[in-house]
């Protein structure tokens, strides 16, 4: 197994952010309806950064680990700085 595949296995086994947030102040749910996943993002969101996130749902260990990883990614950044991750 390869370092790559030890990490997606991780953040799905064990996956960082899981959860929901008390009155987030943005939130967000998606769905596939080609395989059945379904994400739901809660963020905080203080003068333009997003102080906490979490993430629920379910899906295959792509999808769980992908939300995991990316959680971690986007805490601490701006709302626009997401936007620009979100248009590469």
């Amino acid at each position: 197994m390869n370092i790559y595949e030890e990490d997606i296995l991780d953040h799905y086994q064990n996956p960082s952010n899981y959860g929901t947030l008390e009155a987030p102040d943005i939130s967000y749910e998606e769905d596939n309806p080609l395989c059945g996943d379904q994400i739901r993002m809660d963020l905080k969101v203080e003068d333009g950064i997003i102080t906490d996130v979490r993430f629920s749902g379910h899906g295959c260990t792509i999808s769980k680990a992908a939300a995991s990883m990316l959680t971690e990614e986007i805490k601490g950044q701006s709302l626009d700085e997401v936007k620009k991750t979100e248009q590469r």
